[in-house]
């Protein structure tokens, strides 16, 4: 939501770079500080490499265009499906996480909403093309997560968004010099600047470091559970901040995917409760 209040003050490609640029000398000071033990041999700082392009250089570059051309009620509700690519990832992909009919039928009315909202013109002012931008963003942030847990979850969470934000800021570097947007516009206003302020240090410094510590701690599949506040919190919003008017089609296809997100956050909930006791018993519960 601070990005649609930014993005009319501040030039759309050097926002994001301001933002993680900002996040990173945070997170620098920090680590000064506390001094934690740096990861040692090439191939795990080549996995941050790459995870500097596709968690958070290729995602920001592309969610920050997309909200331009797409509704932010739509743009959150879209965005809010992550947690269903990690769990497809998860049981498709790695097969650490069992495919139960409830889980089925969610992830089937949740890709039904999608493509209400991804096909015609039902989301008002958005763009059907940027809507699905956004679906493959949530689909790029749920490789990363898993990607995420695999390879690097043993580095410290702050150096885990500390190298990600970084190198993240290295990948955008080039895109910011040859775009020539690198210059911060005269017209930025107070508003746009406490806004960038809070996107970078809440918004990406502070959010990120407790994001790499849930996935170290719970695992990639329920940390992306938070994103099912999203939707109620960004569409309140997009009508009485920002004035949005979606059309009939635009609330049924919200709605349709709202449904699916929670009931598959509901069965996933259910199913991690009844693995605990196994914790308990000494047994270790998969995922």
């Amino acid at each position: 939501m601070e990005i649609l209040l930014t993005v009319s003050r501040v030039y759309y490609t050097n926002l994001k770079y301001l933002e993680l640029l900002l996040a990173t000398v945070v997170l620098a000071g920090v680590l000064a500080l506390i001094r934690p033990r740096w990861p040692r041999g090439a191939a795990i700082w080549g996995h941050f490499v790459l995870l500097g392009l596709i968690s958070i250089a290729l995602p920001y570059s592309l969610l920050t265009w997309a909200q331009v051309w797409v509704d932010s009620s739509t743009a959150i509700v879209l965005s809010s499906t992550t947690p269903i690519f990690v769990f497809l990832i998860a049981t498709l992909g790695l097969r650490t996480e069992a495919f139960g009919v409830g889980r089925l039928v969610a992830v089937s009315i949740a890709f039904g909403g999608v493509i209400v909202l991804t096909t015609g013109s039902p989301a008002g002012s958005s763009s059907p093309f940027w809507s699905a931008i956004i679906v493959v963003t949530s689909a790029n942030y749920a490789v990363a997560n898993v990607y995420t847990r695999r390879f690097v979850s043993s580095v410290h969470p702050l150096l885990t968004a500390f190298l990600q934000l970084g190198f993240g800021t290295v990948w955008l570097l080039p895109v910011l010099l040859i775009s020539g947007e690198w210059r911060l516009p005269a017209d930025a206003g107070l508003v746009g600047m406490l806004a960038l302020l809070e996107l970078g240090v809440l918004g990406s410094a502070f959010g990120y470091v407790l994001f790499f510590f849930f996935i170290a701690t719970w695992g990639s599949t329920i940390t992306s559970l938070n994103t099912y506040l999203q939707p109620l919190v960004g569409i309140a919003l997009g009508v009485a901040v920002l004035g949005e008017r979606p059309s009939w089609q635009a609330w049924l296809g919200i709605g349709i995917v709202v449904a699916g997100v929670a009931l598959f956050g509901l069965v996933t909930l259910r199913g991690e409760a009844g693995r605990r006791p196994l914790r308990r018993s000494g047994g270790r519960a998969a995922g």
